[in-house]
């Protein structure tokens, strides 16, 4: 059973939010204004995006949808990078009493291993040190995925609270959510900024919901196509890397279409959803 405070704390919320509600649907709305839509309200206060891992999860926004305010942030955990775990096909053999030393030996390392004070070899640290977070012109300083063989993590596709009218996919409360998800679960989470209404009418939250996720089935195809480019061209003698490759998947401006962090790490194949009321 919740606690008296928490159901006070509800109450008190529903009746703020009410309120807010009423004010925004008598208040005129000047569509001109916002032809591309509302996704965030002037009160809500906003995280900015950190495509390096300083607390342990990368975040980038990226605005996929030209025609309106719909953008998504990524939420890439540090887990990604440590290898894909190999299974052995081999079984080790088993230690039998013939190979164990003498008992001088045996005695010795009874103390513990000589090694006991060392640190140990962290794949995840080491992977971090190593990264390229600078590019040549100092534009970018975020994570850049370079190697083929990388970690594949599952995709949740999150949809933040406030009853479609207020809350945003960047604000401090939501960054802080999807980031304790991602980290704590190992998964990569999709935040979607959808259009809010009153100045957005009925379905407009919805058709956002449905162009993410044709925008993720898309990128699913396109990292496909890359690999498999990539694989004949190997094969050919050619040396070429896949981000070379991912950079013939254009758009009519010229850019990449090839979401590097999702075609590196994601697995669109394991995708789950997340709705929040409030």
């Amino acid at each position: 059973m919740p606690s008296v405070a928490l159901k006070l704390y509800s109450v008190f919320f529903k009746f703020v939010f009410k309120h807010r509600l009423q004010n925004l649907i008598q208040s005129p709305i000047d569509e001109s204004s916002t032809p591309y839509g509302v996704t965030t309200r002037p009160e809500e206060s906003v995280s900015a995006s950190n495509p390096s891992f300083t607390d342990g999860v990368a975040t980038k926004d990226i605005h996929i949808d030209p025609f309106t305010a719909l953008s998504i942030r990524i939420f890439l955990p540090d887990s990604s990078l440590s290898p894909p775990e190999q299974p052995d096909s081999k079984p080790k053999p088993r230690s039998s009493k013939k190979d164990e030393p003498n008992p001088h030996n045996h005695r010795r390392s009874s103390y513990g291993p000589p090694n006991i004070g060392a640190p140990k070899n962290d794949s995840r640290r080491s992977s971090l040190e190593g990264l390229n977070l600078r590019s040549d012109n100092n534009a970018y300083r975020g994570y850049s995925p370079s190697s083929q063989n990388c970690r594949k993590l599952p995709i949740m596709l999150q949809f933040h609270g406030g009853g479609w009218v207020s809350g945003s996919n960047d604000s401090v409360a939501n960054d802080y959510f999807c980031r304790r998800i991602a980290k704590l679960c190992d998964i990569i989470v999709v935040a979607v900024g959808y259009r809010l209404a009153p100045e957005n009418k009925y379905p407009a939250a919805f058709e956002d919901g449905f162009k993410v996720l044709n925008w993720l089935a898309k990128q699913a195809n396109l990292a496909e196509c890359s690999k498999s480019l990539g694989n004949g061209a190997r094969g050919a003698g050619s040396e070429f890397t896949n981000a070379e490759f991912q950079r013939h998947f254009v758009d009519a401006f010229g850019a990449s279409m090839v979401e590097p962090w999702l075609a590196a790490h994601g697995d669109p194949s394991r995708l789950l959803f997340s709705f929040l009321k409030f």
